[in-house]
């Protein structure tokens, strides 16, 4: 599996498991330390969390039940996990309205809990989920810099903001950011549109891709749309002679130059396997990229 550098000391692999459903997988405690190793074994070391993800915010405490239980997986893998959305819900009694938050007090906290329920020292990344609109920069810069020197968080980015929220952010802090996690996928380019992926190449960072196969969208079409994109998808994966159209998929993610990751938001191997098998071998062609891009909606002039 290859690596992803994201600067000089850290590296992360190029396919990530997205644990946000992960208490859904029904897996005991020692399925999880099992899962965790058979996925070390095929190179995918890295795992992205969020402080929300689990019907009761329960992920990240099953992910360090499994660390507890088996200690020696700490060391071997890189967490990234995330902050700032507050939702209602019976965790959250005294909140009525989602909203983002990235006040220090609240940031820190929320970093705390997080290695409480992971069981571990430190966390390898941490992402402001989303961009908060009453965000104070130069405050946010003082938390940043106070975990990163409390040893707490070692490094850190953001997570769906646009180009401008992102160059906003870095402007006032003093830790670079080393990633951009936001969605793209075949059906959803807005991040084209927008120009983030192109951000990325300017600001020579590596972004990880969420929700690659639009939530199942890919597979099984809700509209006609859709259904001619999985037709696309289809004939080209016919040309390249691959098995399935995922691999389609990530292989159109990973040909862009800004060197993207994808978060895998499963835990079945069999489509672990697939995405491991996508990221070496045949490489699509240009034609092929831009023939699934405007399929998507994007005009070329």
């Amino acid at each position: 599996m290859l690596k992803i550098q994201l600067n000089e000391q850290l590296s992360i692999s190029k396919l990530v498991v997205g644990c946000m459903r992960m208490n859904d997988w029904k897996l005991s405690v020692k399925q999880v330390v099992e899962f965790i190793e058979w996925c070390i074994e095929r190179g995918i070391t890295t795992f992205d969390h969020a402080d929300i993800y689990g019907g009761d915010h329960r992920n990240e405490a099953l992910f360090g039940e499994a660390l507890q239980l088996e200690p020696t997986l700490r060391e071997k893998i890189q967490i990234v996990t995330k902050c700032d959305i507050c939702v209602p819900n019976a965790k959250n009694p005294n909140v009525k309205t989602r909203f983002f938050n990235t006040d220090k007090q609240y940031v820190l906290a929320q970093v705390n809990e997080s290695l409480d329920k992971l069981k571990c020292g430190y966390i390898d990344i941490l992402l402001i989920h989303m961009f908060d609109l009453l965000v104070d920069p130069s405050e946010l810069n003082e938390t940043l810099q106070q975990l990163k020197d409390e040893g707490k968080v070692k490094y850190f980015g953001l997570s769906n903001h646009s180009p401008l929220e992102f160059d906003t952010l870095q402007k006032y802090t003093d830790v670079p950011f080393v990633t951009h996690q936001f969605m793209l996928h075949p059906l959803g380019i807005q991040n084209y549109h927008n120009g983030t992926m192109t951000h990325c190449l300017k600001e020579g960072i590596s972004p990880m891709i969420w929700s690659p196969l639009a939530g199942g969208r890919i597979f099984n079409p809700t509209n006609a749309a859709e259904e001619n994109m999985k037709n696309v998808l289809e004939n080209i994966r016919q040309e390249l002679g691959l098995e399935h159209i995922d691999e389609v998929v990530y292989k159109w993610i990973f040909r862009h130059a800004s060197n993207p990751a994808i978060v895998l938001g499963t835990g079945n191997k069999e489509r672990i396997e697939r995405a491991i098998k996508s990221v070496d071998g045949v490489q699509m062609t240009r034609e092929q990229w831009y023939k699934i891009l405007i399929e998507a909606g994007y005009t070329l002039w």
